[in-house]
């Protein structure tokens, strides 16, 4: 069973542990537009799923047999006819923290519209400058050690998969939708591999997951886009969630 996935180390990461949790798999490695072009703003290569893409299409063309996806990446309004998501691994830790020092007039780095919303609320009193940062987490702790950034912003889920350990503060604002879930594509059609990968499903983490993407297909949203949601809970699910739309409504 060929699983593919990018080539960073955290995508790697990831792969192993669905590996881990099938007791199979084979890895191949896809360059997504979002790597290739690793110094351009995510908003500024074009499109949705630029991470997700590429991936998809190797998919769908029998390439691998399972595309291995940060499930945050995933756009909500745009779903390949053929590939469905058959399962999730157990979330991880889905929070946001802040590696660096706070203090007024403070550079915080971070490309997400989502996290820049919430963190220029967050740090209203304090003349926050939000500066765009792209590169995978190795790079982006060197720029802050370098001191081009006072602080960063990266999510926890990726700093435990990768064991990487720093002093940091959990923020308070709210995850992307599907932050800390690994989500494991397949072909419709392909009953061989739905019937094995449907085994490693975690259900709960799969509800959650539904309800927070059913609230970013329903703005037509992605990863770019200002919208944050966190389901939590069983019986009842309950969603937090904020949206900053492009315009202000008196």
């Amino acid at each position: 069973m060929k699983l593919g996935v990018r080539g960073s180390k955290l995508a790697l990461a990831y792969a192993q542990k669905a590996i881990d949790a099938l007791g199979m798999g084979e890895i191949e490695i896809i360059k997504t537009d979002g790597d290739l072009h690793p110094d351009t703003p995510i908003h500024e290569i074009g499109g949705k799923g630029v991470f997700c893409n590429a991936i998809e299409y190797a998919l769908a063309e029998g390439i691998v047999d399972v595309a291995v996806h940060s499930l945050k990446d995933m756009p909500g309004d745009i779903e390949h006819p053929d590939l469905h998501i058959c399962a999730v691994l157990e979330r991880a830790r889905p929070y946001d923290v802040l590696i660096g020092k706070v203090s007024d007039n403070f550079v915080i780095g971070t490309s997400s519209p989502r996290r820049k919303a919430q963190l220029e609320q967050l740090y209203e009193n304090h003349h926050v400058q939000i500066k765009p940062i792209r590169g995978n987490i190795d790079t982006r702790l060197a720029k802050l050690d370098a001191g081009e950034y006072d602080a960063i912003v990266l999510a926890e889920a990726g700093l435990d998969a990768l064991g990487i350990k720093r002093e940091y503060t959990r923020l308070p604002i709210v995850p992307a939708v599907g932050q800390g879930i690994i989500a494991l594509q397949t072909r419709k059609g392909d009953t061989k591999t739905n019937n094995i990968v449907s085994k490693v499903n975690h259900q709960l983490t799969y509800a959650q997951a539904k309800l927070e993407r059913a609230l970013l297909k329903g703005i037509a949203g992605d990863c770019h886009t200002r919208v944050a949601g966190h389901a939590t809970g069983n019986n009842p699910i309950k969603l937090e969630a904020v949206y900053y739309t492009e315009e202000e409504y008196v």
